[in-house]
């Protein structure tokens, strides 16, 4: 358990919680690129993981935001947030710490998410199944689509104003009024464009695939070296020139894995359920998103 924190210790106003493969990275960004706002400089501290920075204890994770200096809001994303039960006891750790947080959940086309989660995995070198098999075998892929279920673990301990919900699709196609929402949300001032603003980051298609050592390296650095501006794009940034004589390799840019039908049939079966509680909490989000035969044009 983590210790109490002092009044005077500077702690995160507001958690991007997710979901993975949602767009997340580019929204640390926008946010990053706020004056008012302050971002821990690591994405994905996962410091309410209990497998992971929750044994760090609060005085660690005070120091994640000790250059917030005198912004008006300090921030933190990790998408290990929204993977309850995979990782499980998130929600009530936030509330124990941060019992004012507010939370920006973004979500995206859940069998398109999952579709992009398995690529991520294939290329990091840590899924090897055939994505027939992968997707229905692995509960890690259904869970982070299952985003009713992620929402009602926060409304067990804050109150729904308190968590901002909104597609990827829309920070895709409406950036611009996406985020004058989300920073009147935060409190403060919706009218700041960020500079970034134009720019879509850490998209998989067309990432470099390395072999499995080189996903658990990624990982690895990821919990071992929090310094590091963002772990994971250290890895991808500096990996690619040490081990692709080794076996990496680099799909075509517009390379792009399909789910066969009768696969995403049962996924959208499975996952029928919680699209109709999310109408509860984001009215009109799972209308908008696809449900028949996989349109292979998207990307």
């Amino acid at each position: 358990m983590a210790a109490p924190h002092r009044r005077e210790d500077r702690l995160p106003d507001f958690l991007v919680i997710g979901a993975m493969k949602a767009g997340t990275t580019s929204l640390y960004h926008y946010l990053a690129g706020h004056p008012e706002i302050f971002m821990a400089s690591v994405k994905e501290l996962d410091f309410f993981v209990a497998g992971a920075n929750w044994r760090r204890g609060v005085s660690w994770y005070v120091r994640q935001f000790d250059a917030a200096g005198e912004a008006t809001v300090a921030g933190e994303a990790s998408t290990a947030y929204t993977k309850d039960p995979i990782v499980p006891g998130v929600a009530g750790r936030i509330a124990e710490v941060l019992p004012a947080c507010r939370f920006v959940y973004v979500m995206r086309d859940p069998i398109d998410r999952i579709r992009s989660h398995y690529e991520h995995r294939v290329a990091i070198g840590t899924e090897r199944a055939p994505i027939e098999r992968a997707l229905l075998d692995d509960p890690v892929y259904v869970t982070c689509s299952r985003y009713a279920d992620q929402v009602e673990r926060y409304l067990e301990h804050f109150d729904r104003d308190r968590l901002f919900l909104l597609t990827a699709e829309r920070l895709r196609t409406d950036r611009a009024a996406a985020m004058r929402e989300v920073f009147a949300f935060l409190g403060v001032d919706a009218d700041v464009v960020p500079a970034t603003i134009d720019t879509e980051y850490y998209r998989t298609t067309g990432r470099a695939r390395y072999p499995p050592v080189v996903g658990a390296l990624r990982h690895a650095l990821k919990q071992h070296v929090p310094a590091a501006k963002r772990a994971k794009e250290l890895v991808d940034s500096t990996l690619p020139r040490l081990v692709r004589s080794r076996g990496m390799s680099r799909p075509p840019a517009d390379a792009r894995l399909v789910i066969p039908d009768e696969t995403r049939a049962s996924l959208t079966a499975v996952l029928q359920d919680d699209l109709d509680r999310l109408d509860r909490y984001l009215p009109n989000a799972a209308a908008a998103w696809s449900v028949g035969p996989q349109d292979r044009s998207r990307s």
